[in-house]
């Protein structure tokens, strides 16, 4: 039973890495950061702080 649950756990967290990795590819290309942007699929982080 151990060994069906182990199996089980592993596949859900394969399938959940999987399903991320989809979804930044996809974020990276719809919504790419602006020029005053830094980061990466689609998570980005205002810049223009570090101009003062």
């Amino acid at each position: 039973m151990r060994g069906m649950v182990d199996r089980l756990v592993a596949r859900t967290v394969l399938v959940c890495a999987a399903l991320a990795v989809l979804a930044f590819a996809h974020n990276h290309t719809s919504q790419p950061c602006a020029s005053n942007e830094a980061g990466a699929g689609g998570m980005c982080v205002s810049t223009s702080w570090a101009a003062r």
